[in-house]
């Protein structure tokens, strides 16, 4: 498989290749059918978020209803210079912390960050997740998050509060368990065997690189496509 990505304006683009078979010879008899390979390329695409709202949450798992954090330097707060939408912006200068149980002078802890997060619906029609990675805060290697969960779902926004409106389709490394440096990407990730499309998201981080008050990290990159 050849993966390219491509640069068009605002969008980033990445071709993936696969194979398919095809008939080169129609024959009588259907058994005896020859076939042929080709390639046919797939163009995942890059969300980037325009006007859409990103809601920040704390104290909350997969599968279980969301608890929502806002802008404070408090327990269940995200820093107020450095909210949710940050995350999905493209600008590895701009981040997201968020505090979950600690806040802005708690004692630095694992425990700080984690089961905190975000939930996005698209604008356009429900996206497939094929691949995502994750960039580094500008400091402090400890704030990196280095596991998390995706959900999807179709459900009205209205009913996103609901952990019932969730299908967790990761859980799972980050590739920031090594440090890459800051504020840069870590490795690729690419989604095992899945082909279903939502309409919302939601991240969730489940560890840290190490102990600190809060997690960080200045972007979550989705690349995908939109179903056929």
């Amino acid at each position: 498989m050849i993966i390219l990505k491509l640069k068009t304006g605002r969008t980033t683009e990445t071709i993936m290749n696969i194979t398919v078979s095809t008939d080169i010879t129609p024959l009588i008899t259907k058994e005896n059918k020859p076939t042929t390979s080709v390639t046919k390329p797939i163009v995942l695409q890059i969300f980037r978020r325009t006007n859409e709202v990103v809601y920040a949450i704390w104290n909350t798992t997969a599968g279980n209803d969301r608890s929502l954090s806002l802008p404070g330097q408090n327990t269940s707060t995200y820093w107020p210079s450095e909210p949710p939408q940050a995350a999905l912006d493209g600008n590895l200068n701009t981040e997201y912390s968020n505090h979950g149980i600690c806040n802005g002078h708690s004692p630095l802890q694992d425990e700080c960050g984690i089961k905190t997060g975000f939930y996005i619906t698209f604008k356009s029609k429900p996206f497939i997740l094929v691949q995502f990675r994750m960039a580094t805060f500008q400091n402090s290697p400890p704030r990196d998050p280095n596991t998390i969960t995706i959900e999807g779902s179709n459900n009205k926004e209205s009913d996103l509060v609901f952990g019932t409106s969730w299908t967790k389709i990761y859980d799972g490394d980050t590739s920031l368990a090594k440090n890459p440096g800051r504020r840069v990407y870590g490795g690729t990730q690419t989604m095992p065997n899945n082909s279903l499309s939502f309409a919302s998201y939601r991240i969730i981080i489940t560890s840290k690189r190490g102990k600190h008050n809060c997690v960080s990290y200045s972007e979550f990159e989705m690349a995908g496509r939109f179903p056929d």
